[in-house]
């Protein structure tokens, strides 16, 4: 095996093929040496990686040791504006371990913190704000999804996709163009993205959000191509090498293999296709150069895009881990360490959207089919059309005063129990099947 950027046989190491940051399906092959495996790492995805920490806190990703992700963003307190406040969840807001630090508009610094830390380092300028409804603003950057180092890292990524699934391990000189565009050494337009919207119905129908589906073809212009689809919400077509397909020009209708990477962890595979219905014209996709899309077309991936914000996808893996961390406050709750808020994460989205999942497989337990997956029962125990769940608001603030009164009622602990005791019998029963 050789260094498919170099054919170097020295210092071989393990590359994350999709970034490992924005991915819960890790996909590694020791195929690219330690001098370009650091020059991609360190010119490109670093940079690509550090503007999208607010949509991976929000799709659930963690830093490598399991921890949280961090985020900067603007925060309304009672009238107050504080911009490039760091946070990690809800907690972090209402109940700081230090304190809450962010600017004014001045660029004055303003530390918010419990009134009995703040009076400690505040020398008498302390005040008290009202913190029952805060508001974090974040603005969606088109560079973060369109710029430089996001374009630069889609290329090093399809690039080591194509390689890792065709078994091609070393340089070859008809790789040439794309790895001296990867590497910094010649400029061109080896990225565009689809703007294709029967494209965009298709991929809404096969993936979920979170998920980076990757696939290959060659299109009536001679060149092969690799499609990623990134997260769901932008697809990136890249530009490999020429199409070794000499009788590729008179096809009518393509057959697309797709591997899908989803945010659990797990890798399936499925296919679509395209077919033309005019002879004269061959399938192809719309697609459009970064630098040209417009504010119109901006809009409609920033509606996808916006969709990390308020959906949970849903598989038996993700619930699993977040009904753990659930059990664990539950523990600290019926010790009295913690109270009802610690215990909802002051109304954590995926905390109160667990809550409300286990609660209705407990509810409906004796519906579920344990002959089927448990996303095969999901429609059925939910009332869902899909693997993902999304509530509005409204219905939020609801189910959250249904939990506060169970809670002075002396009820919220067995109610979650037993939510959580159905649960992990369910994850049981498809871990039998699965084997």
């Amino acid at each position: 095996m050789k260094c498919i950027y170099c054919n170097s046989e020295a210092e071989l190491t393990s590359s994350d093929i999709i970034t490992y940051a924005i991915t819960g399906a890790k996909l590694t092959k020791s195929f690219v040496c330690k001098t370009h495996n650091a020059f991609t790492n360190d010119n490109y995805e670093k940079k690509f990686v550090a503007d999208l920490d607010f949509f991976r806190n929000h799709l659930g990703l963690t830093t490598r040791d399991g921890k949280p992700i961090q985020y900067k963003a603007d925060i309304s307190v009672d009238g107050t504006e504080l911009h490039n406040v760091k946070i990690s969840n809800r907690e972090s807001l209402y109940a700081p371990k230090d304190v809450v630090a962010g600017t004014d508009d001045n660029g004055n610094k303003i530390l918010m913190a419990p009134m009995e830390r703040i009076e400690k380092i505040s020398k008498g300028k302390a005040s008290t704000v009202d913190i029952s409804d805060v508001i974090v603003h974040k603005t969606i950057e088109a560079d973060s999804f369109l710029g430089f180092y996001a374009i630069h890292s889609m290329a090093k990524m399809a690039y080591e996709w194509y390689c890792y699934v065709n078994n091609i391990e070393e340089f070859k000189e008809e790789y040439c163009e794309i790895v001296d565009y990867i590497l910094g050494n010649k400029d061109g337009d080896f990225v565009d993205v689809i703007i294709d919207g029967n494209y965009y119905f298709v991929m809404d129908k096969l993936s979920e959000i979170g998920t980076n589906a990757f696939f290959q073809y060659d299109d009536v212009d001679g060149y092969r191509y690799v499609v990623f689809d990134f997260w769901k919400t932008i697809s990136y077509r890249v530009r490999i090498c020429k199409s070794p397909n000499e009788c590729f020009h008179d096809v009518r209708s393509l057959l697309f293999e797709l591997y899908l990477y989803h945010i659990d962890g797990s890798k399936t595979q499925t296919a679509f296709g395209a077919f033309s219905i005019d002879s004269s014209t061959k399938p192809k996709f719309n697609t459009i150069q970064p630098q040209n899309v417009t504010i119109d077309i901006w809009r409609s991936f920033v509606k996808r895009i916006e969709r990390i914000m308020s959906t949970m996808v849903l598989s038996v893996h993700t619930l699993k881990r977040e009904v753990d961390e659930l059990s664990s406050k539950l523990k600290k709750y019926d010790a009295g360490i913690i109270d009802v808020a610690r215990l909802l994460g002051f109304e954590e989205n995926n905390i109160v959207t667990t809550i409300e999942i286990i609660s209705q497989l407990q509810l409906n337990k004796d519906k579920y089919d344990v002959t089927k997956s448990f996303n095969q029962n999901l429609p059925i125990i939910l009332n869902l059309n899909s693997d993902t769940i999304a509530r509005t608001q409204e219905d939020k603030m609801e189910f959250i005063k249904s939990l506060v009164v169970m809670d002075k009622e002396n009820k919220l602990s067995e109610y979650i129990w037993n939510g959580i005791h159905v649960f992990n019998e369910i994850y049981e029963n498809e871990m039998k099947l699965t084997k």
